[in-house]
């Protein structure tokens, strides 16, 4: 049938030919070592890697960019063989990666059927959307049909999908930095979770009676963060980072029963009706004690003026924009008054003094954040490292300082 590696990595075979989709493995999670898999999965690595090596049609599907769907350190162990299927993105950043990587590949178009051969075949459902890149991907081998929508906000076109669909997995759990990361008091933080959460849930529970699945496959998440917050490991309502029993009791109590929790190195059996437990406090020590804090292990040299350049670049992209009335961001590293940066995206300037009698975003974090952000990473990557502090006010939302400070520009 088909197996499970963990996160969203799924493993289909048909008459020979092998197709895995986003292997996340390695040992130092994602996001500068903020995010690990769970339950944990590196054990599975070497084997799946071998299969590669001994199949010439062995494929992999990524998703997209992120670090827990895109990984980098797992890849460079397959056999360079391997066509690695991606979407085509008119963002360049993971072709790029995968060329750098040595891999051939593939680029598949929008709702367009790539044959891997007469039995079987994947159909992508692209997602370029405001600083959300992804892709879904239905699966047909002569047996069955996979839909997997991992991350990707497809929720309004999979009315689309003509294929009866046997098996649907979906993200479930949150994956992003508000609210929890936002300065709020406990109870505002964890009103607008409660709410994230729900939205979320109904969105599954819309899409699977739209689906009509024979089997609905939780994955594409929670993650764990050991070398963070304890709390934002636990779920239990405190933050979107939700497991597999608030799930599975939402489920219930809107009439879907035919969910299948599968574990690492699962292969799927309709008898796996178990959800998996968060962990508790001694799992978590467990799984902290196991592994390299990354994050501490990263060497950094922090220059102002480095920072100065990349936000210089990064204005210099938007120079053409006409923006009005929109808050300062303040890049904050100590409580010092002159070390910060103001960006103004009005004037599309930068300054180093801010009296804070306007309205403002303000990114507060320690200097190996703003390092990164000097150097050439993704600033949505180093923002879902999730260590950094956001303050905004007015508490509002606003388009053009989400764009700046997440959008994925080209050549950068």
């Amino acid at each position: 049938m088909f197996h499970f590696y963990g996160h969203n990595c799924f493993k289909f075979s048909d008459e020979g030919k092998v197709l895995l989709i986003d292997p996340w493995f390695s040992e130092n999670g994602a996001f500068f070592g903020s995010w690990y898999q769970y339950p944990q999965n590196h054990h599975l690595l070497d084997d799946i890697v071998k299969e590669s090596f001994n199949n010439n049609d062995f494929f992999i599907f990524i998703s997209h960019e992120h670090q827990d769907h895109f990984d980098a350190e797992s890849l460079k162990n397959f056999s360079r063989k391997t066509k690695i299927l991606i979407p085509n993105y008119s963002d360049r950043f993971l072709k790029k990666k995968i060329e750098q990587l040595g891999f051939e590949y593939e680029l598949l178009e929008h709702f367009k059927r790539y044959k891997i051969s007469n039995t079987f075949y994947v159909r992508p459902v692209l997602s370029e959307i405001g600083v959300n890149t992804d892709c879904a991907l239905l699966i047909k081998t002569k047996n069955f049909c996979f839909f997997n929508q991992n991350d990707c906000k497809v929720f309004d076109i999979i009315d689309k999908i003509e294929e009866k669909i046997n098996f649907y997995s979906v993200q479930f759990s949150g994956a992003t930095a508000h609210p929890n990361s936002f300065v709020y008091n406990e109870e505002k933080e964890k009103r607008i979770s409660i709410q994230k959460v729900e939205y979320k849930l109904k969105n599954v529970v819309s899409a699977i009676k739209k689906l009509n699945p024979d089997y609905y496959i939780p994955a594409a998440g929670p993650a764990v963060f050991p070398f963070l917050k304890s709390s934002l490991s636990y779920g239990a309502g405190e933050n979107v980072f939700i497991h597999q029993l608030e799930l599975n009791n939402f489920l219930v109590e809107n009439g879907i029963t035919n969910t299948i929790y599968m574990r690492p190195g699962d292969e799927f059996s309709p008898k796996l009706k178990t959800p998996i437990s968060p962990p508790n406090k001694e799992d978590l020590n467990n799984y902290r004690n196991n592994i390299q804090n990354y994050w501490d292990d990263i060497k950094y040299n922090f220059d102002p003026i480095d920072l100065k350049i990349a936000i210089k670049r990064r204005l210099a992209k938007i120079k053409d924009i006409k923006i009005n009335d929109c808050p300062i961001i303040v890049f904050k590293w100590s409580d010092k008054i002159n070390e910060l940066f103001t960006i103004n995206l009005n004037t599309k300037t930068v300054d180093q003094f801010f009296d804070y009698g306007s309205d403002y975003f303000e990114v507060f974090a320690e200097r190996k954040y703003f390092y990164l952000m000097s150097r050439q990473y993704r600033w949505q990557d180093i923002s879902l490292c999730l260590r950094a502090k956001y303050k905004r006010v007015p508490d509002i939302f606003n388009n053009y300082i989400n764009l700046f400070l997440f959008f994925r520009y080209r050549k950068y």
